[in-house]
């Protein structure tokens, strides 16, 4: 059975029995021929040569490979309304719910209360304070008084 649970075409297992046995019957002759002394040499410069241009040749083809998928990926976004997959599979709802159950929310108002009153309560001090010296010098200097 193939993946997709249909049974395997005959013709298909046939070629790929060939290939398979093709595929071994030429590394069978290569090995064989790489243990002769001026062919195995040749043979080995010629692999070494091929595995060279190999790697030279495997950043193009990546930049090449990349360029033909992001096309793909683009060309498959501009045929799908993303909004109206999300809104058919996704639980917007329920979503949010758990989001909201996730926060607590009582902690957050009653840090920021928290922090709000501490700075309404150090602004206030402060302002008492200027206007306690504010009052205090003008009474000394109403009254006479050396400030220093």
């Amino acid at each position: 059975m193939t993946e997709s649970g249909s049974p395997p075409n005959s013709a298909v297992l046939l070629v790929a029995g060939v290939a398979a046995t093709v595929a071994g019957g030429a590394a069978a002759v290569y090995r064989g021929a790489e243990r002769l002394p001026i062919v195995g040499d040749l043979l080995r410069r010629t692999q070494s040569d091929l595995v060279n241009r190999g790697e030279r040749a495997l950043g193009p083809i990546k930049a090449l490979i990349a360029g033909v998928a992001t096309e793909v990926v683009e060309l498959v976004l501009d045929e799908l309304d993303l909004n109206q997959l999300v809104r058919q599979r996704v639980d917007l709802i329920g979503l949010t719910n758990e989001v909201i159950d996730g926060i607590d929310l009582e902690a957050v108002i009653r840090q920021s209360t928290d922090s709000m009153t501490a700075e309404v309560m150090s602004d206030v001090r402060t302002q008492g304070e200027r206007a306690d010296d504010a009052i205090s010098g003008f009474v000394d200097r109403l009254l006479g008084r050396d400030r220093t």
